[in-house]
């Protein structure tokens, strides 16, 4: 899907970063949190299900197919909004790239690092979705 496509670059602004995995993570997870209040549930529920599959992107495609398409044409339009200046989430991740800075550069060994620290964490399923969308086995 289009809007998985640019996680790849919003995922770096957000985790150039030393601070504690778990920290990142759970500031990450907020800046995610914020899309919930315009998702209804079915859309909330392709996230919770793309974050524990055994092939997320797989899930993820199968249950947006699944949905209304004004549902999913919802979907699409939150994760676009956190690529817009000044949108909550965007300006979130500004604020967080602000707060850990770091060497790390590459996205890979930071999602991993970000996947592990958020697998017993309730409520991040928007961000460990895609997390594990963009992270390469």
């Amino acid at each position: 899907m289009i809007a998985i496509v640019f996680f790849g670059a919003l995922f770096t602004a957000g985790c150039k970063s030393s601070g504690s995995d778990t920290a990142i993570a759970t500031d990450m997870c907020g800046c995610f949190n914020m899309l919930k209040d315009s998702l209804p549930a079915e859309a909330i529920s392709v996230f919770q299900k793309a974050s524990v599959a055994g092939n997320p992107q797989e899930t993820y495609e199968k249950e947006m197919r699944n949905l209304k398409p004004e549902i999913a044409l919802k979907v699409a339009q939150a994760l676009m909004s956190t690529t817009k200046k000044g949108s909550p989430v965007n300006d979130c991740l500004k604020k967080m790239d602000e707060k850990y800075k770091t060497n790390t550069n590459d996205q890979q060994e930071m999602g991993k690092r970000m996947i592990t620290a958020l697998k017993d964490k309730k409520d991040c399923e928007i961000m460990l979705a895609l997390m594990r969308m963009n992270v390469k086995k």
